[in-house]
């Protein structure tokens, strides 16, 4: 596989990206500290997230039960934690001149259209919440740039079905990356393994989209951030991807005041992640890498586990977030519904944030078929509503 002049897979270096996703805290100076940050250390590539709280859910005042983020309606979190889109081309600018790939992470179909004719982007990231988005894999696909893809909250009959769809749709170049999206995750629960399976069952390259970051699953106080990217390169990760924030202290105090910091229990400081990159390169040499403490080596022991395509108990609270069908605008009895997917100002129903009413597999099928009842804006389709 390929990203733009960059090799990826066996045999070539691992490539590492930083995530910024909502870790600027809405300052644009923020963000560009984090992508020097991210160049500082020797990454590859940086990644933000394109969405705007009216395309990836609404104002429906719907929460995430079971997340960390269950205090706060979904529409008022990405309101404060989204990237504007007016500032992805100075990012990008600024990337380029740190000798850093820059991309996204579309989660709907304009931020798609965005990335691809207005940004320029040498590749495209589908997040674990997508990947149940049907219609918006295959929109990436039809593209037909290299596209990253992790697998978190799946289980293996949903990403076999998203990894056709995007091979059906036109999709050359795919990697996908092992993910645990229980945020933070447990380092019992990384399941390595899965990693090396999914190479041998997809023949692609992976890697993996970490979200551990401590050893203690209470007061989170002790960091070990390095060390499942680490172990998952002993292991054959052509691909890590983490996130990346400048304080994770002030993060953590934004957070517990609810202004913000809604990263920060996965998101590593610029020293942790620069040594990451550091043993990931001496790996990559055949030098041998040794933690600094026994317990570090005890807990990376741990991160391989088993082959596990199954979500977690964590992430399953997690799936309560994913996107589905809901309807977006009033209906009445025996009107026609119509997905809003392409036609924003005319669609009455959309795949949107949170779980809840129908998954998005279902969009054609109900799509043009009539609603048997009254409907609000903001009730989640089930099929009772759908003749």
């Amino acid at each position: 596989m390929k990203i733009a002049d960059r090799k990826i897979g066996k045999g070539h270096p691992c490539y590492v990206i930083a995530e910024v996703s909502c870790n600027h805290e809405g300052n644009l100076e923020e963000a560009i500290r984090i992508i020097d940050a991210a160049a500082d250390a020797g990454a590859d590539a940086v990644k933000i997230q394109t969405y705007t709280a009216d395309t990836i859910s609404r104002n429906f005042k719907t929460k995430p039960e079971g997340t960390m983020w269950s205090d706060i309606d979904l529409y008022s979190l990405y309101q404060q934690a989204y990237t504007p889109w007016e500032w992805s081309q100075d990012l990008k600018k600024h990337a380029a001149e740190k000798g850093l790939h820059f991309f996204s992470s579309p989660f709907d179909e304009t931020a798609v259209d965005f990335l691809v004719d207005e940004l320029g982007v040498p590749v495209l990231k589908v997040a674990s919440f997508e990947v149940v988005d049907k219609k918006l894999l295959e929109k990436m696909a039809k593209t037909e740039l290299p596209i990253i893809m992790s697998n978190g909250m799946t289980n293996f009959l949903e990403m076999e079905e998203s990894v056709r769809t995007l091979r059906e749709n036109g999709c050359k170049d795919l990697a996908l990356l092992h993910c645990n999206s229980g945020y933070p995750a447990a380092f019992d629960e990384a399941n390595l393994k899965t990693m090396q399976a999914i190479a041998e069952i997809f023949d692609v390259p992976v890697g993996v989209s970490d979200h551990t970051l401590f050893a203690d699953h209470e007061k989170l106080e002790k960091p070990m951030a390095h060390v499942t990217p680490v172990e998952a390169v002993k292991l054959g990760a052509s691909i890590i991807e983490v996130h990346l924030t400048m304080d994770r202290d002030s993060a953590r105090a934004l957070f517990d005041k609810k202004e913000g910091g809604y990263d920060w229990a996965f998101s590593m400081n610029p020293s942790e992640f620069k040594d990451m990159i550091a043993m990931i390169r001496n790996i990559e040499q055949g030098q041998a890498v040794e933690y600094a403490t026994a317990e570090e080596a005890e807990v990376a022991s741990r991160t391989h586990g088993v082959v596990n395509f199954e979500p977690t108990p964590k992430e399953i609270a997690s799936r309560n977030a994913r996107p589905s069908l809901w309807a977006v605008q009033d209906l009445k009895a025996g009107e026609v519904l119509k997905f809003a997917a392409e036609d924003k100002a005319n669609g009455n129903f959309d795949s949107i944030r949170p779980g809840g009413g129908l998954e998005i597999r279902f969009s054609d099928f109900i799509e043009g078929r009539k609603a048997t009842r009254d409907i609000k804006a903001g009730e989640p389709l089930i099929w009772d509503m759908v003749v």
